[in-house]
This record gives C-alpha cells, structure tokens and sequence, in this order.
C-alpha cells in the first residue's frame, strides 16, 4: 500500500499493477477508466507490454460493457471471476484474440462513484482470493484508480514500451524526413499503413502529431 501511496506518474502505477498482479497470484494486471457511456476509455494502463493491440481492438467492438459487466447480474459481489463462459458465440471476434492476450480468465474490480462505473481494475489468472484479499484489493484499487485520475494521460500505457520492428523501420524513415508515401514506396506497403503503423507509436509514447512522436521515440532511444 505504501508503494501505491507514493505513485506519482502513470508508469509507477502500471508498475504497481504488475507487483499487486504477481502478489496475489495473478499474471498481470491492469486499469481502466471508461468515457461515461462505457464504450471507449480514457486510458488504459496495462502491465503486459504485449496488449496494446487487445485495447485497440476491444473498444473498436464498442468496449464489450455487456460482456465485462455480465457477472454484475449477482449485484451483491463487488469483485467478479469471469471465464470463457461470458463470450456467448463461438465465433465472437475477440473470443481468439483473448486467448492470446491471456484476457479469458479474468478477476475484474468495478469501479463505481455515485452508482456510476467509470473504470475497473482487472487481473489475469484463475486465482480465486480469500476474502480478506478482497477486502484489501478492493481498498486499493480505488486508491489507483484515484491517483490514476490526479495525473491522467489519455492513451493506452504498459509497463515496457517497446516498438515493433515494422514500427521501427516505419519511424526510422520517418525521422530521415520521409513522406508517407515516400516511407510506404520504400517498405512495401500503402501509405495508409504508414499512417497506422506512426499512429500506433503515438498511442504507445503519448504523443500529439508525427513530429513529437519521432522525437520522443528517439528520446527514449527505441530506434
């Protein structure tokens, strides 16, 4: 708890999920904070670096709330184990992609102010908690998810930002000073592409426009 009290940046949180995850048993954990219909976020911070593909294609299928929230049909349980079982269609497009993002057994934490969810704190694994557990994580994970907001960076962060290689070579172009076009001639691709491939980099760092993606990815030397 004294290490969550002393967060001061989203990294340090994304850090504390992944201790908090490891803890009590879980592989990972993460943190989201919802716009007030429930079909986008905010902001996600996220201890597996290898999601932030999930989060993308999550909430382009409009944030999946009726699936997350299928366990809030027992209202008395503040903390809720989903499983398979919550993905109705054998076919449903983020069934698979779950699988591999280790996204299909899940502890999930709703976090609710004035009978309103405005995110939740979720852990991966099949671990089940004593009820002292609950009690505890219940305690502070609305102790996250407040300072979460106290310095809030829209954008989807995890504990290691890391590029792709395709990304590398699409920002390395792009820091030459190449057009899009010029980048998507040179790697094989459309510049429509290009465009995804920079747009995807921005996410991951935060950043506002091309330029201060290029310049930030070199600052933190991931080129």
């Amino acid at each position: 708890m004294a290490r969550t009290l002393a967060a001061k940046g989203d990294e340090d949180i994304v850090l504390v999920l992944g201790q908090l995850a490891s803890k009590l048993g879980f592989r990972s954990g993460y943190l989201v904070e919802y716009t007030s219909t429930l079909r986008a976020a905010l902001q996600v911070l996220d201890s597996d670096p290898g999601r932030t593909e999930w989060w993308d294609r999550f909430f382009a299928y409009g944030a999946r709330s009726n699936a997350l929230f299928d366990a809030r049909r027992n209202p008395d349980a503040l903390l809720h184990y989903l499983d398979a079982s919550r993905f109705h269609q054998p076919n449903d497009p983020v069934l698979t992609l779950a699988r591999q993002m280790d996204m299909i057994n899940t502890l999930l934490l709703p976090i609710d102010f004035d009978g309103e969810v405005v995110g939740l704190l979720g852990f991966c694994g099949e671990k089940r908690l004593t009820p002292d557990q609950e009690i505890a994580l219940q305690l502070i994970g609305y102790n996250l998810f407040s300072q979460t907001r106290s310095f809030r960076v829209p954008g989807i962060k995890t504990s290691a930002t890391s590029l792709t290689p395709r990304e590398r070579e699409v920002l390395g172009l792009s820091a030459k000073g190449l057009t899009s076009q010029e980048v998507a001639e040179r790697l094989g691709m459309s510049p429509r592409t290009v465009n995804h491939h920079v747009d995807n980099v921005a996410i991951k760092l935060g950043t506002r426009n091309r330029v201060h993606t290029v310049a930030e990815a070199i600052r933190r030397d991931l080129l």
